[in-house]
């Protein structure tokens, strides 16, 4: 019978010992606590870069017109307001530019509802105790791509819009002026032209 030391088989067992701690260290479990950490993904990326010469851009107003999207970019000099198609948010196009009125240095848009809007100029100093007054345009924004003038008023001093029944109140020189303008609800409601897409839709709401 072949006897083996005592001191053999503690070695023998040590050996063991020492090769199972090996698998473990290399095995999947052990590795990946020293595995990098995926980095965590960005909240925001640029998407698109549109270059604007010339005045710096003061204000910013977004006009939705069916299924286009325009940005109406509005800036401080003579240049006006650039009206840019952003339908496409990767592929932004300037499609025009639209000058204050009188062609002055600096002005503003005021949004008053999907169709129309208010582009404000300061007029220059009159003499007048009141010198701060504006030549004021109402556009009809139906075609958002080419803003229509459809009334100007001269040396106006305040105007106020009433969205909750449509109104804009305009004061000048010759008193109060209060223009009446469609709402939200009447343009959605307003029966359009019908499309190719209509021809299969029961319910469509067109002529």
């Amino acid at each position: 019978m072949k006897v083996v030391s005592k001191s053999t088989v503690q070695k023998q067992a040590a050996g063991v010992a020492a090769l199972l701690a090996f698998f473990v260290v290399i095995s999947p479990g052990a590795s990946a606590k020293h595995r990098a950490a995926k980095p965590a993904q960005q909240p925001a990326s640029v998407i698109a870069h549109l270059a604007l010469p010339g005045a710096a851009v003061s204000q910013l107003e977004l006009q939705q017109h069916g299924n286009e999207e325009y940005l109406y970019v509005e800036t401080a000099s003579k240049e006006g307001f650039a009206i840019v198609d952003v339908t496409k948010p990767d592929q932004p196009t300037v499609i025009k530019s639209e000058a204050w009125p009188n062609q002055a240095s600096t002005g503003k848009l005021q949004m008053v509802s999907a169709r129309l809007a208010l582009a404000e100029a300061p007029d220059a100093a009159t003499g007048q105790p009141i010198s701060s007054t504006e030549t004021l345009k109402v556009l009809d924004l139906s075609d958002p791509a080419n803003p229509r003038t459809v009334l100007t008023f001269s040396g106006v001093t305040s105007t106020l819009a009433d969205d909750a029944r449509s109104l804009v109140y305009i004061t000048n020189s010759e008193g109060l002026w209060i223009l009446k303008h469609q709402s939200e609800q009447e343009l959605s409601s307003q029966t359009r032209a019908c499309s190719s897409e209509d021809a299969s839709n029961d319910v469509a709401s067109c002529q």
